[in-house]
């Protein structure tokens, strides 16, 4: 089986998993290790396992339904706060209307006409 070493950092991106969940996958199948030309420590991640390259050099990060479930996430506070703002707004338009309510004048309200 072919395998591409990599920096524990650089598979954490490669796969969108944390670096300490790259070194807990190594260890329990046993996936070769090594020490690379600028001292750090690499792995070997099976070929299999690998997404392929993403085109025009994006970075790799966690798979697309994190970011789902992200954006879902604001996209249900952002309509909670319109929510709030749309009962505020109407709130204050009664309120409004009632305080441009024509009243009588004090000369009416005294002799009652």
């Amino acid at each position: 089986m072919e395998h591409t070493y990599m920096t524990y950092a650089e598979a954490a991106q490669r796969l969108g998993i944390k670096p300490d969940s790259v070194r807990r996958r190594a260890r329990a199948k046993s996936w070769p290790r090594r020490q690379g030309n600028d001292g750090k420590a690499q792995v070997g991640i099976p070929n299999g396992l690998l997404p392929p390259d993403r085109p025009g050099g994006l970075p790799h990060g966690p798979p697309p339904d994190h970011t789902d479930h992200a954006l879902a996430i604001r996209l249900a506070v952002a309509e909670a706060q319109l929510a709030n703002v749309t009962e505020d707004r109407d709130r204050l338009a009664k309120l409004l209307a009632k305080a441009l309510e024509p009243k009588p004048g004090i000369i009416a309200r005294i002799f009652g006409r």
